[in-house]
């Protein structure tokens, strides 16, 4: 199955609260996947709001995540505790909205080897699954792969938290990916890699962020649209289509629902090169498979 949507509320839609972007997601882009974005800050949510979020995406299909603020630290030394919290809080709503799981960014190394670094941010994150558990929190947490060297998150470095924190799923940011290692995400082989490394996971669900992204000396300056970028998507959603892995696309591109439906556009293109028709179903993957 494939699932497709775009990190927080579409551009285009004239109303600014989640409630708005989640019903536009479905009703005008009819796009099945939206990230919730508490980026910037703790986002204050009422009950009413998060039961909307939750009744709404079960009731019309939308898979739902959500997104932590950016700076969480777990490998650092004052910032833990904050850090812990802000997890909490947005775990605590992911919850109550049904979202699949929370996103975060793990951390820094700072003045810390790259071994003490991974070490603590296990410890850290043992320490929150146990809150989850005593709190009988449901979303998992997801941890993404980052585009910067000085920070925390290759991809073999979050294979090897996920193998060590049971219930923590990987959060694979392929611009990310292609950044952190100047450029190295071009041609099919390339992907097939990745799939490749998280084979001993054993995942039944594959996120996927998709951005543009610039970069120089493996690191990533900011985001781009999709066409703007050097990192073809075509390869990865052949892949995708041939093993027909289950996965969900978020569109992190800074057009947002644009490069959401941009990407719809080439897996139903994909598609409907493998038919031979003239219309497709991203949804709908029976006569491929």
């Amino acid at each position: 199955m494939i699932r497709i949507g775009q990190a927080g509320i579409p551009l285009s839609c004239k109303g600014r609260t989640n409630k708005d972007g989640l019903v536009y997601t479905k009703q005008v882009l009819d796009l099945n996947a939206m990230e919730v974005q508490f980026v910037r800050g703790l986002y204050v949510m009422a009950d009413e709001e998060a039961q909307f979020m939750k009744d709404f995406s079960k009731e019309n299909d939308v898979e739902l995540h959500v997104h932590a603020p950016y700076y969480i630290n777990l490998a650092g030394d004052e910032e833990v505790d904050l850090s812990v919290e802000k997890i909490l809080f947005s775990a605590r709503l992911s919850d109550k909205m049904g979202a699949k799981t929370v996103i975060i960014h793990p951390g820094y190394y700072g003045e810390n080897s790259e071994k003490k670094t991974m070490k603590r941010i296990i410890k850290n994150l043992k320490k929150i699954q146990n809150t989850f558990k005593k709190e009988k929190i449901k979303t998992k947490i997801g941890v993404e792969t980052m585009g910067k060297q000085k920070v925390f998150g290759s991809l073999d470095e979050i294979i090897e938290v996920c193998n060590n924190v049971k219930g923590v799923v990987p959060i694979i940011d392929v611009g990310h990916i292609h950044a952190r290692n100047n450029g190295s995400l071009k041609k099919r082989e390339d992907f097939e890699e990745i799939f490749t490394k998280l084979k001993p996971l054993r995942l039944r669900h594959y996120i996927i962020h998709i951005t543009g992204v610039l970069y120089e000396d493996g690191n990533e300056y900011y985001h781009l649209p999709i066409k703007k970028g050097d990192m073809p998507i075509a390869p990865l959603i052949d892949i995708v289509l041939d093993k027909n892995y289950n996965v969900t696309f978020i569109s992190e591109s800074p057009l947002l629902e644009h490069d959401a439906v941009y990407i719809r556009l080439q897996v139903e293109k994909s598609i409907m090169k493998r038919t031979g028709k003239e219309e497709a179903d991203y949804r709908d993957l029976s006569e491929i498979l």
